[in-house]
């Protein structure tokens, strides 16, 4: 079954998943907009950056202690995502996207080695 929703939880969970949605379309179609909505301040967004560094190093953590090897492949296809994401955004300023298509194939590494059973 594609759709688990079984709980409230997992209701909320998709609340929360559509919304992110949502602010991240504003993002990228009017960043000032993201802003405003958000109450970000762009000379705060260094340390908001080390904040979402932070949660992806604990979602990170918290599936390789306690998550499923699907758990895993989840979140690192998630994390190659980002990185990718952002070598994209760099690529079409014209600045260095070496350090994030780095990090993507890392991340895409880890989610191959999962998504084959955990094992080399």
């Amino acid at each position: 079954m594609f759709l688990m929703l079984d709980t409230i939880a997992h209701y909320l969970a998709l609340g929360i998943a559509v919304f992110l949605l949502v602010l991240g379309i504003v993002f990228v179609m009017a960043p000032e907009k993201g802003l405003a909505m958000t109450r970000h301040r762009a000379e705060n967004l260094p340390t908001i950056m080390a904040g979402r560094y932070f949660f992806m190093a604990l979602i990170a953590l918290g599936v390789a202690f306690r998550g499923s090897v699907s758990d895993v492949t989840y979140v690192a296809a998630g994390l190659a995502g980002v990185a990718i994401f952002d070598a994209l955004t760099y690529y079409r300023a014209g600045t260095s996207i070496l350090p994030h298509i780095v990090a993507g194939l890392g991340a895409l590494l880890v989610m191959f080695v999962a998504y084959s059973g955990g094992e080399l």
